[in-house]
């Protein structure tokens, strides 16, 4: 006897959900980000945040790294955790961070030197002059202006003190990876903040390795972004407290790459968006089919990074560290401390009811770069650009945004006159995305429509190759429609607009961008009162 086949199909027994960690390391912060693939889309939510500060080391300002690594830990051992609540697994971890800095590890992978933090770095002048490229026969090779942040000029300060001999250098997220699996290597963009990459190749140059004098070091094998690293050593599988070791990618190692992994790079002739990451830092240009390797790019302070499609044609400029900065002065005051934490918030809508002014300073000038002593800074510079000098908060705080916006917009229109392309609105990521008078001002000044968020970008786009790179997805783009929950919101800013439009007074002191500010013209240079 035989039976009648069925016309109808067996229910397949559900499948848990995929989720996937981001290990998010800034300059002042760290976080843990879980993504979850749900069956509306991709759910985002912090599962731990803690601070980042630079400790003083044999003398030298240094990063934390067993601090660090120990939060990182914390972090996947809550997401872990929340994945056993939910149901989910936890499918893949990636690791991000800020560019430049390093650690030096021997050959049983312990760490035999300070982990340098780049704000304590030397002056380059010494090595920049013994070298028998000028720079820009180095920019022509690497896209890297020189800057006393660079990895290659700091490693040549170091082999001066005391010579490399096979010992390795890795990055601060492939020295995660690392830590994570055992394994070695970094990826492209991570990799190019260093000025030791091809800028055409994507691999070493030999010629700038040697030009620095650094054969002695032992540079990790660069593998594509997006990768497969390699599974959790069963140590911090325990550690984390997973039943089964969890897959490790090596993403976007530079987070401002994995912020900008959206971005579609453009060539003469299209239509794009400029581009800001305003964090500790503010990264400002645009998304470049091709690297901008002659002198005029140089001139104009541009930098080439690689990003996850094409090259990040940015300018490296202060962010958020001045207002920062400005903060800790105030709370520590001695004569008239103020009460801590200040509140970000209130010192930003204070400050949107200081008269404007066009008057603004360089926000990459170098003295700005060392910790302590802001306020006056920010006094001094806003003076020697004819501003009036700041005495209250609120003046300061408003010089120190005027001036931010005035760097975003002028580097978007320099990084569409350097590409040829026509770029008609900003897209600002990053912490400073949640800044509304600072993201108004750059819509005023530039006159170019500009969308904020997400502010938390660079994870986002950690999950986001990671997925892609588990075939979950088909590419990046799908991935970015889906997405909701902590820091994935955005907001629009149209010039003349109002940044504050619950508050029942509009904003009076929001700048008319004169002809010469417009999408029209040039921005006025710094200082130009």
């Amino acid at each position: 006897m035989t039976l009648p086949s069925s016309t109808s199909t067996r229910p397949e027994p559900s499948r848990p959900a995929s989720a996937f960690a981001a290990v998010d390391l800034g300059a002042s912060s760290g976080r843990v980000m879980l993504g979850t693939l749900t069956a509306t889309g991709l759910e985002l939510n912090e599962v731990h945040r803690f601070p980042n500060r630079p400790v003083t080391t044999e003398g030298e300002l240094c990063w934390d790294v067993d601090a660090l690594f120990a939060e990182t830990l914390e972090g996947l051992g809550r997401a872990v955790a929340r994945c056993e609540a939910t149901g989910a697994t936890l499918s893949g971890i990636g690791v991000d961070s800020w560019g430049v800095d390093y650690a030096i590890i021997d050959e049983a992978g312990a760490i035999t030197r300070p982990v340098l933090h780049h704000r304590g770095a030397p002056d380059p002048a010494p090595w920049i002059a013994g070298r028998p490229l000028d720079e820009a026969a180095v920019f022509a090779l690497s896209g890297v202006p020189d800057q006393a942040i660079n990895t290659s000029l700091r490693l040549s300060a170091q082999n001066a003190r005391a010579a490399f001999a096979g010992e390795r250098l890795l990055f601060i997220p492939d020295l995660w990876v690392y830590l994570l699996t055992g394994v070695l290597g970094t990826e492209p963009t991570i990799a190019s903040t260093s000025q030791l990459l091809d800028a055409s190749s994507g691999d070493w140059s030999e010629e700038l390795v040697a030009l620095h004098g650094l054969d002695g070091l032992t540079l990790p094998p660069v593998r594509a972004p997006g990768s497969f690293a390699g599974l959790t050593t069963e140590a911090i599988t325990s550690r984390i407290g997973s039943a089964t070791a969890v897959p490790v990618y090596r993403v976007a190692g530079h987070d401002t790459a994995g912020a900008f992994a959206f971005a579609e790079p453009v060539a003469p002739g299209d239509t794009g968006t400029g581009l800001v990451s305003s964090g500790t830092w503010s990264l400002v240009g645009t998304a470049a089919a091709v690297p901008a390797l002659g002198r005029d790019a140089l001139e104009a302070g541009f930098t080439n990074e690689r990003g996850i499609r094409g090259t990040l044609l940015l300018q490296n400029l202060n962010g958020m560290w001045i207002l920062h900065q400005c903060m800790q002065d105030w709370e520590t005051d001695a004569a008239a401390p103020a009460a801590p934490p200040l509140d970000v918030a209130g010192l930003v809508a204070e400050a949107a009811l200081v008269p404007a002014s066009a008057a603004v300073f360089d926000v990459a000038d170098e003295r700005l770069l060392a910790p302590g002593g802001m306020v006056e800074r920010v006094a001094t510079l806003a003076e020697e650009a004819g501003r009036a000098r700041p005495e209250t908060r609120a003046e300061t705080v408003r010089a120190v945004l005027d001036s931010l916006a005035a760097a975003y917009a002028r580097g978007v229109q320099r990084a569409g006159e350097l590409t040829g392309a026509r770029l008609t609105a900003i897209r600002i990521v990053g912490g400073g995305s949640k800044n509304a008078l600072l993201c108004q001002l750059t819509a005023d000044i530039s006159g170019l429509p500009v969308t904020a968020g997400p502010a938390e970008a660079s994870s986002i786009g950690t999950i986001a190759a990671q997925i892609v790179a588990s075939g979950l997805r088909r590419d990046l783009a799908e991935v970015y429609t889906q997405v909701s929950g902590d820091g994935a919101g955005t907001t629009d800013y149209l010039p003349g607009g109002d940044p504050f439009p619950s508050s029942p007074a509009s904003n009076p002191s929001a700048p008319t961008a004169p002809a010469e500010a417009s999408a029209a013209g040039p921005l006025p240079p710094e200082g130009t009162p």
